[in-house]
């Protein structure tokens, strides 16, 4: 890889895990009274069978092989532990696709889901903050469920009890990480989707960024969706809803990217894998809002063909690495995406675990694919800054080559071919304009008396005094080595004979101040609106340098001097 895109890969880094941390520090809280864990201790009943001292993380152990199904009912009670006087006691529970009531000594102090499961909605994954009395150690709490899905879960997180700022503060401190990690992803795609939708109609080799931005947006939804703190800032009994429409999304928004920067060969078998993934993408999203055939119907298969994306992509990659046919623009976008895949990979490596009850680290799972998410946009943001050097770079050069091909080397002013496009142009309206020709007196006589550096300084000197003459009232230019033009557009507000007059007047001051030459011009000018018929721009500025040749003639029989043919 270049040197020059190593700078960017470093800033990038550096920048994503400065404002990631930054932000997790920002958001994290102390707690100052003791927490309970409610995970062990539990009496269960399972559509009146009863459980005693169950452990909430093992409650597939009272299913005895079998699965939850819709409308199954679950109570699970526990003495609350005395914790001295909290203020704003509180339980901190998740749900999952269940109904939950919370009693207190038979007294009902939270109730949610009933009307979603009535009405057969999806109800997902969600934490619940269930304000207590004051007064509630050593009273019973009851959490009573009803399946809202079947299969809805074999293991429970822990129900936490404490007072709720500390919760809050507690939960906080938890998925901190995920908190930034999303909030970083999601502002930056939005800024970065503006910052592209400029350019993509001008340069379409942007549309893999775009993209990429489209997807930051994606993944910082998910994340915060799948670890259920997106409520902190949206409350929505929908959240997991969003979880599955986000996740539903990744894999085909993989493939567009992988597509836009690889060499794709065998395009119809890619093409074939990419729409396979989008219909199973659209099919149940139909299934869910058309048919109630709720989000996790089609999960394992998802999974499955997610597997199948990854390796298609890492096929690509080291293909085209091989026979090095990806820029390396194109690898830093590859690298964040795989990354990003190896993440999700490990992610659901950790997420069979827990359904196999295999003990994991909560910890560990977020840390994983936060570090994925933020190599990807790392990329992103370096590809960015890679992209904008490189359009500021081609942009000079643009600059530099127009200049080259339309200003004339030595003034600086549009030099002919510039001349004969505005020309062009202004045969197309129907504006009435003046041409003013120009012509140098003595250039000749200068270039052979003193030279030519004298001669240029003559044009340029001359150059300077015309563009001061006409500053802002019309378009000037040298289309010869003493020949200058100048077209007015709007000469009807304009007193040609005053500002050739300044003109002349700004060449005597010079002459007095530099007495080597005598500096002067010939001048003639023609409007448009002196023809009769539809004139083109060419016939009125042929009508101005003939002007312009009299002017010069009756100059030089003035002085005694033979034209020079």
């Amino acid at each position: 890889m270049r040197k020059k895109y190593i700078l960017p890969l470093i800033i990038s880094f550096l920048l994503a895990v400065i404002i990631t941390v930054i932000t997790s520090i920002c958001i994290t809280g102390i707690t100052q009274y003791p927490i309970a864990d409610l995970e062990s201790g539990w009496t269960v009943k399972l559509n009146g069978s009863e459980h005693r001292d169950v452990s909430l993380y093992e409650f597939y152990k009272i299913l005895d092989g079998k699965k939850l199904s819709r409308g199954d009912d679950i109570t699970m009670s526990i003495t609350l532990p005395d914790l001295g006087a909290l203020p704003f006691p509180a339980i901190l529970f998740k749900s999952r696709y269940t109904t939950l009531k919370c009693y207190l000594d038979d007294k009902l102090l939270y109730d949610f889901g009933q009307d979603m499961y009535e009405k057969r909605q999806f109800i997902g994954k969600m934490f619940h903050f269930i304000s207590l009395p004051s007064k509630c150690a050593g009273k019973e709490l009851s959490l009573k469920m009803r399946v809202g899905e079947n299969d809805a879960f074999t293991s429970l997180q822990s129900a936490r009890f404490g007072s709720q700022p500390d919760l809050m503060s507690s939960f906080m401190n938890t998925h901190a990480m995920v908190i930034a990690t999303g909030i970083f992803l999601v502002v930056f795609g939005i800024v970065f989707l503006c910052i592209t939708l400029f350019f993509v109609a001008d340069f379409p080799d942007i549309r893999s960024l775009l993209c990429g931005s489209v997807f930051s947006i994606n993944i910082g939804i998910w994340v915060m969706s799948y670890y259920n703190v997106l409520s902190l800032f949206i409350y929505t009994p929908f959240e997991t809803q969003i979880e599955y429409f986000t996740l539903y999304l990744i894999v085909p928004f993989c493939y567009l990217i992988t597509y836009f920067i690889q060499k794709i060969v065998r395009k119809r078998l890619y093409i074939a894998a990419a729409l396979l993934t989008s219909t199973v993408t659209v099919v149940q999203f139909i299934l869910h809002y058309g048919f109630n055939i709720h989000l996790r119907a089609t999960l394992p298969l998802y999974h499955i063909i997610g597997l199948l994306g990854f390796l298609v992509m890492l096929y690509y990659l080291i293909r085209n690495i091989i026979r090095k046919d990806l820029t390396a623009s194109g690898i830093i976008q590859m690298a964040g995406l795989v990354a990003f895949a190896l993440a999700a990979v490990a992610h659901l490596v950790i997420y069979a675990l827990d359904k196999l009850h295999i003990p994991n680290s909560y910890r560990l799972g977020i840390l994983i694919i936060d570090s994925g998410c933020l190599c990807f946009v790392m990329c992103q943001l370096s590809n960015y800054m890679i992209y904008i050097t490189q359009s500021y770079a081609q942009r000079k050069e643009y600059e530099s080559l127009a200049r080259l091909a339309y200003a004339d080397g030595l003034t600086n002013l549009p030099n002919r071919a510039r001349t004969d496009k505005y020309l062009e142009d202004l045969d197309k309206s129907n504006k009435d304009y003046c041409i003013v020709s120009v012509d140098l007196n003595g250039l000749k006589t200068v270039n052979d008396k003193f030279g030519h550096v004298n001669g240029d300084k003559y044009i340029k000197d001359f150059s300077k005094v015309l563009s001061t003459t006409f500053d802002g009232v019309g378009f000037l230019s040298r289309i010869g080595g003493d020949e200058f033009l100048v077209i007015i557009e709007d000469s009807q507000n304009v007193d040609i004979d005053a500002l050739l007059g300044r003109l002349s007047s700004a060449l005597n001051v010079m002459n007095a101040l530099y007495t080597e030459y005598t500096r002067s011009v010939a001048t003639g000018y023609a409007y448009r609106h002196e023809f009769t018929d539809e004139a083109t721009s060419h016939e009125v500025y042929l009508l101005a340098d003939q002007r312009m040749y009299e002017v010069k003639k009756r100059m030089h029989e003035e002085l005694g001097i033979t034209m020079r043919i």
